[in-house]
């Protein structure tokens, strides 16, 4: 009997349709809570008591979904297995994951000996979602788990990785950053942040976004590892959407990321033609 059961999921809609079922449940789950906001008159901004973050979890809860119907227990193993593996070689894997602090970091330095000054601690925790006066592990944790992990999970170690099985890896992260970039739209009339980019500054969002998603892509197929990929995420947030990182420091990390994803770009071209 359990055999039959797990051969008829097997061979089941959701088992045909996996990528297709995991964006319909992504979109559904994050839009749904983003909608129930907006429904109620509540904006994400400065003093609000809304909060977007645990939209941010759509995209993990369904690719846990999709595996669990399609896969079992083994294929939640595998999820989870990615979700904590730290690849070798550790230190490169650490510098990867933290890079966009380091180059915050040096652009605050930079622009303190220009004549600003450095950003306090406080600022720095004062992440968009978050009520204020949260210790700094308890505001790491929750941008790590609802921000970080609560995308990756979904749009690199589930659509990714499976696109990138059967389609080129640019195409691959072309596909995850069209996916990701729609998934967003509620966010643009409920967070106060986002709302002020309508305009030729969302082309600019866009132009981010899909520069964000081959250097991820990259940096995930390059490491198979969930981790690594939150842990950029959550700290190129940390970087540029807290208040000390809007303008200049926001400005130099997403070219940096532009220049990234270019490089990233040619480098899969050069091995596709060969």
């Amino acid at each position: 009997m359990g055999q039959d059961r797990r051969q008829g999921r097997a061979d089941g809609w959701v088992a045909r349709h996996p990528l297709l079922t995991f964006g319909v449940l992504a979109y559904a789950l994050s839009w749904a809570y983003w909608l129930t906001l907006l429904a109620r008159g509540w904006r994400v901004e400065p003093g609000s008591p809304a909060t977007h973050l645990p939209g941010l979890a759509g995209p993990a809860l369904a690719a846990g979904l999709v595996t669990a119907w399609v896969e079992g227990w083994p294929g939640l193993r595998a999820m989870a297995g990615r979700a904590v593996r730290w690849p070798q070689p550790r230190l490169r894997s650490l510098a990867l994951a933290l890079s966009p602090l380091v180059a915050g970091a040096l652009v605050f330095a930079g622009a303190a000996v220009v004549g600003g000054r450095l950003p306090d601690l406080a600022g720095l925790l004062a992440y968009p979602g978050l009520p204020p006066g949260w210790p700094a592990p308890a505001v790491i944790g929750a941008a790590l788990l609802l921000n970080g992990y609560g995308e990756e999970l979904g749009w690199r170690g589930f659509l990714l990785r499976r696109l990138a099985a059967t389609q080129r890896p640019l195409r691959a992260a072309v596909i995850v950053a069209v996916v990701w970039a729609g998934w967003h739209a509620p966010l643009f009339w409920l967070h106060a942040g986002m709302a002020a980019m309508w305009g030729p500054l969302m082309l600019g969002w866009a132009g981010g976004l899909l520069a964000g998603s081959l250097l991820l892509g990259w940096l995930f197929l390059a490491t198979d590892s969930v981790l690594v990929v939150a842990l950029w995420h959550t700290a190129f947030n940390f970087t540029v959407a807290t208040p000390p990182g809007k303008g200049i420091v926001a400005a130099v990390l997403n070219g940096l990321v532009i220049v990234a994803a270019v490089r990233v770009m040619r480098a899969w071209q050069a091995a596709e033609r060969h």
